[in-house]
């Protein structure tokens, strides 16, 4: 009974201590060096997976440290890892000298702080004359021509090629800039309507003897009828000689800006109309009347700044 108990308490502690795994740190450093050149120093640090390890700031002195790199790698059933610090150092002195102890610091899961500490180790270090029984100077030699190309007058030469193209590319800008078309200037803005209209009826004013003399009346009266007809169109905003009497009836019983009675321009345009397609005859003083009604209808649909204007 008792030798069963024991084989039972024995299997259930050989996973314990097959996981009892220590922390450690081992360090490697060479026995000896050359004044000047790298030292390289590798720290082994042997922790639980869930540790932090690092090497902390600490005096070397003699040496002089370089650089650091840290590598990891897991165990095989991931419960350890191995973390490899690689140190460079640098030693200006000659003799032997102590390199270490050097202190890991780790930081396990639960935030526990655990401080390893490394052996130390002697490394010599000796000159590179070390094998040389008497090191002397080498002997002072002659000074020796160099040859060396002189590209200054080159590099003159290429900004003064740079600064000549500069110069006539902007000359062929200018050039270009003067030769270029430009837009046309835009029109005049056109007469106001009455201006053209009373232009035009003036024209009519001094043809009318010589139109009624000629038996020219139907054409003058259109003439006139047409002048009338286009004023109002540009002046109220629609096709005056496009437009019948009736459609211009139409057109300035909605004018708003009309200050005489549709009706006096309507019975001006169907006396113009008689004429015209009943080739009704025209006295010389009915053809007078009919030109200065004319104007009398452009001056009375003037703006009436145009009207006060007119009238100063």
């Amino acid at each position: 009974m008792i030798r069963s108990a024991a084989i039972i308490a024995l299997c259930l502690m050989v996973p314990a201590l097959a996981g009892a795994q220590e922390r450690a740190v081992s360090f490697e450093a060479p026995l000896e060096a050359t004044l000047g050149d790298p030292i390289d120093v590798i720290v082994t640090v042997t922790a639980s997976s869930t540790d932090d390890a690092a090497v902390p700031e600490q005096t070397f002195e003699p040496f002089e440290i370089l650089d650091k790199k840290l590598t990891a790698e897991p165990s095989a059933s991931g419960e350890w890892q191995t973390l490899t610090f690689e140190l460079r150092l640098l030693c200006f002195e000659l003799g032997t000298h102590a390199l270490g102890p050097v202190r890991v610091r780790i930081t396990s899961a639960e935030g526990e702080l655990i401080e390893l500490v490394t052996d130390a180790r002697d490394v010599e270090i000796h000159s590179v004359l070390a094998n040389e029984p008497e090191p002397e100077l080498r002997p002072q030699t002659e000074p020796v021509v160099v040859e060396q190309e002189d590209y200054r007058l080159l590099i003159a030469l290429a900004a003064l090629l740079v600064l000549v193209l500069g110069v006539l590319l902007g000359w062929l800008l200018m050039r270009w800039w003067q030769r270029r078309d430009r837009p046309e200037p835009a029109p005049p803005p056109p007469p106001p309507p009455w201006e053209t209209a009373l232009a035009e009826l003036r024209t009519h004013a001094d043809r009318r003897e010589t139109a009624i003399a000629a038996g020219d009346t139907e054409a003058w009266v259109d003439a006139v009828s047409d002048s009338v007809r286009g004023y109002l169109g540009r002046r109220f905003g629609f096709h005056g000689l496009e437009s019948t009497t009736d459609e211009i009836a139409t057109k300035l019983a909605k004018a708003k800006l009309l200050s005489i009675a549709p009706a006096e321009v309507i019975g001006f345009l169907g006396q113009c109309d008689l004429v015209k397609f009943a080739r009704a005859s025209l006295a010389d003083e009915a053809s007078r009347e009919l030109i200065e009604e004319a104007f009398a209808l452009v001056m009375r649909t003037m703006p009436k700044a145009t009207q006060e204007g007119s009238a100063s």
